[in-house]
């Protein structure tokens, strides 16, 4: 009865009759089964790690696994891929009008995830002596190369982007005005340099301009000596 009533609010969202409950919940329930099972099975993958795979909160898995969210279908692909597993006992309308749901391949391409330090001003070192991981890309970073990506080490950019949140960049596509973007110096790949998790405000033939939400904090970098990368938006 208790999680029945924890459901009322999100009726609407989730257009559930509740003239018969126990049909959808039932339905909720063959969502996650599966990946309450793999993380049982494999103690090296956690809430944490999935939340990561998500990128979304911890709260939202949290809230996923008592089943007082509904998982989406862009959301049991990545799940897949982090648990190694095949989603099962999954129903029609769980998917999107026309899609057709495929485990991601095992062997999609990794890419490197470096250690980022947080210093002063808005301003991280990057280390790129050595990742600190290798993650599976994106799939819109699939086959775009030189893609790195780093998790965020403090609130600058919150609510955009939270402690712990990765952040995967592109270094072969500018970022747009209005867009996510890390600001980087130009050069050879070193093995520490400076970067600005940002927002790109406005781009000349002389100067950068960006800010970050969190802090509030504005910076302008010399376009002779800085440039501003496509970040891939959070879902």
């Amino acid at each position: 009865m208790r999680f029945y009533q924890q459901l009322n609010p999100i009726v609407a969202v989730l257009s559930i009759d509740f003239q018969a409950p126990s049909a959808h919940l039932a339905q909720m329930k063959q969502e996650i089964d599966w990946i309450l099972k793999a993380l049982e099975d494999d103690p090296e993958k956690t809430k944490t790690g999935l939340a990561r795979a998500l990128n979304v909160d911890k709260s939202a898995i949290s809230r996923l696994l008592r089943g007082e969210r509904r998982l989406k279908f862009d959301e049991a692909q990545k799940a897949s891929v982090y648990l190694g597993v095949s989603p099962t006992g999954i129903p029609t309308g769980f998917e999107e009008p026309g899609a057709e749901f495929t485990t991601e391949s095992a062997t999609r391409p990794t890419a490197p995830f470096y250690r980022v330090v947080d210093t002063t001003g808005g301003i991280w070192k990057l280390d790129q002596s050595s990742p600190i991981e290798l993650r599976k890309r994106p799939l819109d970073f699939e086959t775009v190369e030189g893609v790195f990506g780093f998790y965020v080490p403090n609130s600058d950019m919150y609510p955009r982007f939270r402690i712990g949140e990765s952040v995967w960049t592109s270094p072969n596509r500018p970022a747009a005005i209005g867009e996510d973007a890390l600001i980087m110096p130009y050069g050879e790949k070193l093995p520490q340099l400076d970067v600005f998790l940002c927002v790109l405000k406005s781009i000349d033939d002389q100067t950068i301009t960006a800010h970050q939400y969190g802090s509030a904090r504005e910076r302008q970098f010399s376009r002779a000596d800085w440039q501003a990368l496509h970040v891939l938006g959070r879902n």
